[in-house]
């Protein structure tokens, strides 16, 4: 069973997320938990407590609507229905945790495709220590296939993959794993081949080399040259990729690229 916890601002763009989490993990078996958060940080002290209430009561209603939609279009079982007062982030990173979910899944931007929910997306990504799935608005129906790893070239545990080789081995996808770009002595595997073919177990994968000025530019035109159907980063606060988790680049990567994004978190088993 699948624990996923999917946060909402009631946007179409959320609830294409929502339905494409469906669409990779299944109507039956899976625990789906709807999510919203609100604040009003302008609200008087001396009347933050009834206008809360009002608030409080307002996205429960929202939710609730935003769940039969959810439930009518998909078809989702074992759905679940949460409203917290508060910044998204905290939340979603107290929920993921006392929960035991297995993954977030948002889409990029809310409502009126404003930039601010897209920004609580960098937000949860870099501050959350959970594993998200960030996906694009016009993703389509999940045909996963072909999925593009990045490796940075530091310490991979089994453990950060467990993730990635459940849905490849679900989808029946391959794996390319792409070593972002470094002089390698001809003949010679990189050393952490050997780490991701215990990690990767079962799954069809090769390796690759990723070419460009960035990480972000390298690993985007490899996804599109080799028509990949998802990119995905392992997050981890040392190292090449902490570069992309900067406030500019990660908007850029996880706001910008037109393929879902999985990010999975070193260290979290």
């Amino acid at each position: 069973m699948a624990r996923i916890l999917i946060p909402t601002d009631f946007s179409d763009d959320s609830m294409h997320a929502a339905t494409y989490a469906v669409d990779l993990f299944g109507r039956k078996g899976n625990q789906y938990t709807l999510l919203h958060t609100f604040v009003d940080a302008a609200v008087d002290p001396y009347l933050s407590v009834s206008f809360t209430n009002e608030l409080m009561q307002a996205a429960e209603d929202g939710l609730r609507l935003f769940t039969d939609r959810f439930v009518r279009s998909t078809g989702a079982e074992g759905v679940e229905q949460r409203v917290l007062y508060g910044n998204l982030a905290p939340a979603v990173s107290d929920m993921f945790r006392d929960d035991h979910s297995d993954l977030v899944v948002m889409g990029k931007r809310g409502r009126s495709r404003a930039i601010s929910f897209g920004s609580s997306v960098v937000d949860v990504i870099k501050h959350a220590r959970a594993s998200v799935l960030v996906v694009p608005e016009h993703a389509s129906k999940v045909e996963l296939k072909h999925i593009l790893l990045a490796d940075d070239h530091e310490e991979t545990l089994p453990s950060d993959l467990a993730l990635l080789r459940r849905i490849a081995l679900m989808k029946k996808a391959e794996v390319v794993v792409a070593h972002m770009e470094m002089e390698l002595v001809e003949g010679h595997d990189h050393w952490s081949n050997a780490l991701y073919e215990i990690a990767l177990e079962g799954v069809p994968h090769t390796f690759t080399t990723a070419h460009g000025r960035e990480p972000v530019h390298g690993l985007e035109h490899m996804a599109h040259q080799r028509r990949m159907d998802m990119i995905v980063i392992l997050h981890r606060h040392l190292g090449l990729l902490e570069g992309l988790f900067h406030h500019s680049t990660a908007k850029e990567l996880a706001l910008g690229t037109d393929l879902p994004l999985l990010v999975l978190q070193h260290g979290r088993g």
